[in-house]
């Protein structure tokens, strides 16, 4: 069946972003898993405070991924995008970041931005998608940018 639909956030969703933020962490960054955990309340507030700009990608019925990006310095940076593990391969990446293109053009927004890791092998998405490393974060993780049109 494989369908594929992106809808808005709702605040019962928190829960499966908080699991998906948690492994990520896990996964690529564990020396600051500690770090993270004692931020919690800072990212609950976050992803409460920008739900209108989460969005939240269903597989089949099931929470298979979400983005979620922010106004920032004239640009809308993209916070986080995930896709779990069982569902990546599929395209749901590509359409959450194309979902994010779209919601901030509504908004306005043509500077696009994110950050990533140089090892994570997303960064190569983001590159087909038209995004270019303009240089290195505060946090080590390189610094993309696109022009939407």
């Amino acid at each position: 069946m494989n369908e594929l639909t992106l809808r808005p956030a709702r605040i019962t969703d928190l829960p499966a972003v908080y699991r998906g933020e948690r492994g990520y962490i896990q996964r690529w960054e564990p020396a600051h898993e500690v770090a993270w955990q004692e931020q919690l309340e800072r990212h609950l507030t976050r992803w409460v405070n920008n739900v209108e700009r989460l969005t939240v990608a269903m597989l089949d019925g099931q929470f298979a991924g979400y983005s979620m990006w922010m106004p920032e310095d004239g640009l809308a940076e993209l916070c986080t995008i995930n896709v779990g593990e069982a569902y990546r391969r599929k395209g749901i990446g590509r359409a959450l970041l194309e979902a994010y293109r779209a919601a901030a053009g509504q908004y306005g927004y043509v500077r696009l931005s994110l950050c990533v890791r140089a090892d994570n092998p997303a960064r190569l998405m983001y590159e087909a998608a038209g995004f270019v490393c303009v240089g290195t974060a505060a946090n080590g993780y390189l610094r993309y940018e696109r022009v939407s049109e």
